[in-house]
């Protein structure tokens, strides 16, 4: 498999380094949250733009989304900032629910890319492409 090398892979480095940033070294500063479960729309929109930079830099270079891939690494990511917040914070904690939102995140993300390069290939597609001459 070839990997993408464009600015969007840069953009997924540094929004990961955000992310850990901000759920493992920043702690909470413990106020009310504007809404309820506001942290798992934050989850959901953290991992669905990790994972639409990821799939946007490799259509940005023409390649095959790897999907099946990139999805098994939001499982991982997942858990792994789960527990990682459960282990190594004291004012976060690790939450199932928090998880299913950060899949649930990527994975939106991962059918938003797909569609999107749907709707590109059927637009490159020659206009008389299916008459036969």
């Amino acid at each position: 498999m070839r990997m993408p090398n464009n600015r969007f892979v840069l953009f997924a480095v540094l929004w990961f380094i955000a992310a850990v940033y901000s759920l493992l070294f920043r702690e909470s500063d413990g106020g009310a949250p504007p809404f309820a479960h506001f942290d798992k729309v934050a989850h959901f929109a953290l991992f669905f733009a990790q994972f639409w930079l990821l799939a946007k830099a490799f259509m940005q270079d023409r390649l095959a989304v790897p999907y099946r891939l990139l999805f098994v690494l939001a499982v991982l990511a997942a858990a792994g900032s789960e527990t990682a917040q459960a282990l190594f914070t004291r004012t976060r904690e690790g939450s199932i629910a928090d998880g299913l939102a950060d899949v649930l995140g990527a994975c939106a993300a991962l059918w938003l890319a797909d569609r999107v390069s749907s709707a590109k290939r059927v637009v490159k597609k020659p206009l008389n492409a299916d008459k036969a001459v």
